[in-house]
């Protein structure tokens, strides 16, 4: 039996809603099927992706983010810590083995910016000269993901109890943001807590992931034991972020995760590469406990939060390179 269940989108909404409820709860990640992403729009993306990284250094480099702390671009290998996020400034993990491309919203809102940090969620990407194909596709790619993100938050508002159409006035412009990651190929061992990407949790409403069939990605279970969350062809690996564990007052579970080397002895080293696509609420959202995730007796355990800032604090406490 499956740890990390696989649930049907296409499945009767209000029966889709309450499987994953349950799962929200005990789990916090999933596979989807039956999405209604098509190949045509997701295979060049990933593709786009795979030559992204096997381009020159310098082609690369050209795209690089201008300081640490902006948002999109280029971050070559090792140069960022995902556990930092958790353990904080006074205990320096080892950088990941990975090198990544973010890209972020290709259209900022129409409304004005009353805060510099938000402004800061929609800043220009950068586009590498030597593949220009990548802009495109990357852009369909990205409005496909908005789609699917907002389809399964009328899912999960439907498994709150909540009408499907909750949040959609909560993320319809959020900055969300698509990333990929190239876990490269090794000859040497890794440093001492040296991981592909050390454990974390994502920051916002939720993730949706599609991963090759290297392997690797590991979450950790209500025990304390990792377990690998197996490829399926065609799926999307979807877990919920720390923002909506805050929304529903722990009813649901960010979980802890991780990437490490394939559990496959003659592929342990092997080239891996994943895509995950980033879903945050719109900045100004307030993010408090639902009325549905209150049980009689018990008051909240998060004070209201703006989602923005929520997500920038934790955006800083990951250390760059």
């Amino acid at each position: 039996m499956r740890y990390v269940p696989i649930v049907d989108m296409s499945g009767r909404p209000d029966v889709v809603g309450t499987e994953l409820d349950e799962i929200c709860r005990t789990v916090g990640f999933f596979q989807v099927t039956g999405h209604g992403l098509p190949d045509g729009v997701a295979e060049p993306a990933w593709t786009m992706a795979t030559r992204f990284f096997d381009l020159p250094a310098e082609h690369k480099l050209s795209v690089a983010r201008p300081s640490a702390d902006y948002p999109y671009g280029y971050i070559p290998l090792a140069g960022e810590s995902l556990s930092q996020s958790m353990t904080g400034a006074g205990q320096l993990t080892p950088p990941d083995l990975k090198e990544v491309f973010n890209m972020g919203p290709p259209v900022p809102p129409a409304h004005e910016f009353g805060d510099p940090d938000e402004a800061w969620a929609y800043s220009p990407n950068l586009w590498p000269a030597a593949l220009p194909e990548l802009e495109a596709a990357w852009t369909m790619y990205y409005e496909a993901l908005r789609d699917l993100g907002n389809r399964l938050m009328s899912l999960l508002a439907r498994g709150l109890g909540l009408p499907p159409g909750f949040f959609a006035d909560k993320t319809g412009h959020g900055a969300n943001a698509l990333r990929a990651i190239n876990y490269p190929a090794r000859d040497t061992a890794a440093r001492p807590g040296q991981l592909r990407a050390g454990a974390h949790t994502d920051y916002g409403t939720l993730t949706i992931l599609r991963q090759d069939t290297v392997g690797g990605l590991e979450v950790l279970d209500p025990g304390g034991t990792w377990v690998g969350v197996e490829p399926v062809p065609g799926a999307f690996v979807i877990n919920i972020g720390d923002l909506m564990a805050r929304w529903t007052n722990d009813r649901w579970r960010s979980t802890v995760h991780r990437v490490v080397d394939p559990p496959d002895p003659a592929a342990a080293n092997a080239r891996r590469q994943s895509m995950p696509y980033f879903q945050n609420a719109n900045w100004s959202a307030q993010v408090s406990c639902l009325p549905t995730c209150l049980q009689p007796g018990e008051v909240p355990r998060y004070e209201p939060v703006l989602a923005g800032p929520h997500l920038m604090g934790r955006f800083r406490r990951s250390v760059t390179f």
